[in-house]
Protein backbone atom coordinates (compact mmCIF):
# COMPACT_ATOMS: atom_id res chain seq x y z
CA UNK A 1 0.00 0.00 0.00
CA UNK A 2 1.64 3.38 -0.90
CA UNK A 3 0.15 6.35 1.25
CA UNK A 4 0.84 10.49 0.86
CA UNK A 5 0.10 13.28 2.93
CA UNK A 6 -0.40 16.94 3.33
CA UNK A 7 -0.98 19.30 6.34
CA UNK A 8 -1.57 22.80 7.26
CA UNK A 9 -3.30 25.01 9.16
CA UNK A 10 -6.07 27.58 8.60
CA UNK A 11 -7.97 30.54 10.42
CA UNK A 12 -11.03 29.23 9.03
CA UNK A 13 -13.11 27.01 11.88
CA UNK A 14 -13.42 23.28 11.24
CA UNK A 15 -17.11 23.23 11.13
CA UNK A 16 -17.14 25.61 7.83
CA UNK A 17 -14.47 23.22 6.12
CA UNK A 18 -16.54 19.95 7.09
CA UNK A 19 -19.67 21.53 5.22
CA UNK A 20 -17.63 22.27 2.28
CA UNK A 21 -15.86 18.80 2.12
CA UNK A 22 -19.53 17.16 3.15
CA UNK A 23 -21.55 18.62 0.37
CA UNK A 24 -20.14 16.90 -2.08
CA UNK A 25 -22.34 17.44 -5.23
CA UNK A 26 -20.76 21.01 -4.63
CA UNK A 27 -16.99 20.03 -4.87
CA UNK A 28 -16.72 21.33 -8.31
CA UNK A 29 -17.61 25.01 -7.35
CA UNK A 30 -13.82 24.94 -5.44
CA UNK A 31 -12.36 22.08 -7.07
CA UNK A 32 -10.74 22.55 -10.47
CA UNK A 33 -9.76 19.02 -11.01
CA UNK A 34 -13.46 18.23 -10.94
CA UNK A 35 -16.15 18.39 -13.46
CA UNK A 36 -19.06 17.11 -11.68
CA UNK A 37 -19.94 14.81 -8.82
CA UNK A 38 -23.30 13.14 -7.94
CA UNK A 39 -24.25 11.95 -4.29
CA UNK A 40 -28.43 11.20 -4.24
CA UNK A 41 -29.88 11.43 -0.66
CA UNK A 42 -27.56 12.35 2.21
CA UNK A 43 -23.83 11.90 2.96
CA UNK A 44 -23.67 9.38 5.49
CA UNK A 45 -21.51 5.94 5.98
CA UNK A 46 -21.81 3.62 3.06
CA UNK A 47 -23.50 5.89 0.49
CA UNK A 48 -22.48 5.49 -3.12
CA UNK A 49 -21.14 8.61 -5.50
CA UNK A 50 -19.92 9.12 -8.76
CA UNK A 51 -17.17 12.16 -9.23
CA UNK A 52 -16.07 12.96 -12.76
CA UNK A 53 -12.89 14.04 -12.95
CA UNK A 54 -11.82 16.99 -15.63
CA UNK A 55 -10.98 15.30 -18.48
CA UNK A 56 -11.45 11.51 -17.10
CA UNK A 57 -13.64 8.82 -16.77
CA UNK A 58 -16.78 8.62 -14.10
CA UNK A 59 -15.35 6.97 -11.03
CA UNK A 60 -17.83 5.20 -8.24
CA UNK A 61 -16.78 5.71 -4.74
CA UNK A 62 -18.27 4.86 -1.39
CA UNK A 63 -18.53 7.65 1.37
CA UNK A 64 -16.48 5.04 4.17
CA UNK A 65 -16.66 7.22 7.63
CA UNK A 66 -18.42 10.71 7.63
CA UNK A 67 -18.31 12.37 11.46
CA UNK A 68 -17.55 16.05 12.73
CA UNK A 69 -14.95 16.97 10.98
CA UNK A 70 -14.24 14.15 8.97
CA UNK A 71 -14.88 12.30 5.79
CA UNK A 72 -13.42 9.60 4.51
CA UNK A 73 -14.23 7.64 1.03
CA UNK A 74 -13.19 5.30 -1.10
CA UNK A 75 -12.49 5.18 -5.33
CA UNK A 76 -13.64 1.97 -6.74
CA UNK A 77 -10.82 1.82 -9.42
CA UNK A 78 -9.69 -0.98 -11.70
CA UNK A 79 -8.08 -3.76 -9.38
CA UNK A 80 -7.46 -1.50 -6.87
CA UNK A 81 -8.85 1.37 -4.11
CA UNK A 82 -8.05 4.83 -3.50
CA UNK A 83 -9.11 5.81 -0.02
CA UNK A 84 -8.93 10.13 1.00
CA UNK A 85 -9.30 11.40 4.17
CA UNK A 86 -9.78 14.98 5.09
CA UNK A 87 -10.16 15.55 8.75
CA UNK A 88 -10.16 18.60 10.39
CA UNK A 89 -8.90 19.65 14.07
CA UNK A 90 -9.61 23.29 15.73
CA UNK A 91 -7.44 24.58 18.45
CA UNK A 92 -7.37 27.57 19.69
CA UNK A 93 -8.50 29.42 16.96
CA UNK A 94 -6.44 27.60 14.26
CA UNK A 95 -8.01 24.43 12.39
CA UNK A 96 -5.51 21.88 11.26
CA UNK A 97 -6.30 20.43 8.11
CA UNK A 98 -4.54 16.88 7.42
CA UNK A 99 -5.35 15.51 4.31
CA UNK A 100 -4.23 11.52 3.08
CA UNK A 101 -4.26 9.30 -0.49
CA UNK A 102 -3.64 5.46 0.49
CA UNK A 103 -3.78 3.34 -2.81
CA UNK A 104 -3.76 -0.38 -2.68
CA UNK A 105 -4.55 -3.51 -4.84
CA UNK A 106 -2.85 -5.30 -7.75
CA UNK A 107 -2.82 -1.89 -9.97
CA UNK A 108 -1.80 -0.31 -6.93
CA UNK A 109 1.01 0.93 -8.66
CA UNK A 110 -0.78 2.04 -11.91
CA UNK A 111 -3.27 4.12 -9.89
CA UNK A 112 -0.01 5.62 -7.78
CA UNK A 113 1.68 7.21 -10.90
CA UNK A 114 -2.06 8.48 -12.73
CA UNK A 115 -3.87 9.44 -9.66
CA UNK A 116 -2.52 9.90 -6.47
CA UNK A 117 0.76 11.27 -6.31
CA UNK A 118 -0.39 14.41 -8.34
CA UNK A 119 -3.17 14.78 -5.85
CA UNK A 120 -0.53 15.03 -2.83
CA UNK A 121 0.96 17.36 -5.80
CA UNK A 122 -1.98 19.73 -5.64
CA UNK A 123 -2.64 19.39 -2.28
CA UNK A 124 -1.66 22.41 -1.40
CA UNK A 125 -3.49 24.15 -4.25
CA UNK A 126 -6.73 22.55 -3.74
CA UNK A 127 -6.87 23.22 -0.02
CA UNK A 128 -6.65 26.52 -0.24
CA UNK A 129 -9.12 26.68 -3.05
CA UNK A 130 -11.34 24.90 -0.46
CA UNK A 131 -10.46 27.27 2.92
CA UNK A 132 -11.05 30.29 0.29
CA UNK A 133 -14.47 28.47 -0.93
CA UNK A 134 -15.22 27.87 3.04
CA UNK A 135 -14.45 31.53 3.88
CA UNK A 136 -17.23 33.19 1.38
CA UNK A 137 -20.08 30.50 1.53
Amino acid sequence: MWQGQYETTTDVPAEKLFRVIADINCWNKWDDGVESTKLEGIARAGAAFMLKPKGGPNVHLTIDEIRPYCLVDTAHLFFAKMRTSHEYTQKDGRTTIHFQVEVWGVLGFFWRKVVAENQIKEAAAQTQALIEYARHN
